[in-house]
């Protein structure tokens, strides 16, 4: 999933939409992945909103939580 996530989802998107998005599609990735890293496959800019990129992290530890 490293590189999966497209800035333009976390630029043009509100929370919602980019944590649910990141959710499923990391949810469906790690059920076929023994280990996973997150990214955007670019470097995160500083214009970036701060919702988007909160709403891929949130996605993330949800994640993570539902394995434990």
């Amino acid at each position: 999933m490293f590189g999966g996530i497209d800035v333009d989802l976390l630029c043009q998107n509100p929370y919602d939409k980019v944590n649910r998005q990141v959710l499923d599609k990391g949810s469906a990735f790690r059920a076929s992945a023994r280990g996973w890293g997150l990214g955007s496959g670019n470097s995160i800019p500083e214009y970036l909103p701060v919702d988007g990129y909160m709403g891929m992290i949130d996605a993330a530890r949800e994640i993570r939580r539902r394995e434990e």
